[in-house]
C-alpha cells in the first residue's frame, strides 16, 4: 500500500518503511491472520444476509403488489356488475314509466270521448225540453196571461244556459 502525498521528505519515507515492516510482521502473525479471516467471513455472511433480505423484501413487495392488483380487479368486476344492474334497473323503470304514461294518455282520451258523448246527450235533452216548452207555450197561450209570462221566463233561462255551454265549448 503506497500513499503519495505532495512533497515527501526523507523522515516520512523512513516512517513509512517502518510502518510497512510492522504491517508485514502483523500479517505474518497467526492471530492477526485468524482475525482477518474472521472479518472476511463476517463480511461474506453480511453480504449473503443482505442478498437474502433483499430477495425476501423484493418477493414480499411483489406479493403485495400482486395482492393489490387482484383486489383492484375484484373491485372493478363488482363495480361493472353493479353498474350493469343499475343500468338495467333504470331502463326497466323508464319503460314502466313510459308504459304508465301511455296508458294514462289512452285513459284520458277515452274519458274525453265519453265526456263529449255525455255532453252531446245533455245538449240534445236540453234541446228537446226547449222544443217541448215551445210547443207547450203555444198551448198555454190559450191560458191566462200570468202563466205565459212564467213559461217565457223559464224558456229564456234555458236558452241562456244553452248559449253559455255552447260558447264554453268553442
Amino acid at each position: 500500500m503506497r500513499v503519495y502525498v505532495g512533497n515527501v521528505n526523507k523522515g516520512d519515507l523512513v516512517a513509512t518503511a517502518a510502518f510497512q515492516k510492522i504491517l508485514e510482521n502483523l500479517s505474518g502473525n497467526k492471530n492477526v491472520q485468524n482475525l482477518l479471516e474472521s472479518f472476511q467471513k463476517l463480511s461474506d455472511e453480511i453480504k449473503k444476509k443482505e442478498s437474502e433480505l433483499k430477495g425476501r423484501f423484493d418477493q414480499e413487495k411483489e406479493d403485495k403488489i400482486e395482492l393489490a392488483w387482484k383486489k383492484y380487479q375484484e373491485i372493478v368486476k363488482v363495480l361493472s356488475t353493479s353498474e350493469a344492474k343499475l343500468e338495467k334497473e333504470v331502463n326497466s323503470t323508464i319503460s314502466k314509466i313510459k308504459k304508465s304514461a301511455d296508458d294514462l294518455e289512452k285513459n284520458i282520451q277515452a274519458y274525453k270521448k265519453k265526456a263529449i258523448v255525455q255532453k252531446t246527450k245533455l245538449e240534445k235533452s236540453l234541446f228537446k225540453k226547449q222544443t217541448t216548452k215551445k210547443a207547450s207555450s203555444k198551448k198555454a197561450a190559450a191560458k191566462p196571461a200570468a202563466t205565459t209570462k212564467k213559461k217565457a221566463t223559464v224558456k229564456k233561462a234555458a236558452v241562456k244556459k244553452t248559449t253559455k255551454k255552447v260558447s264554453k265549448k268553442k
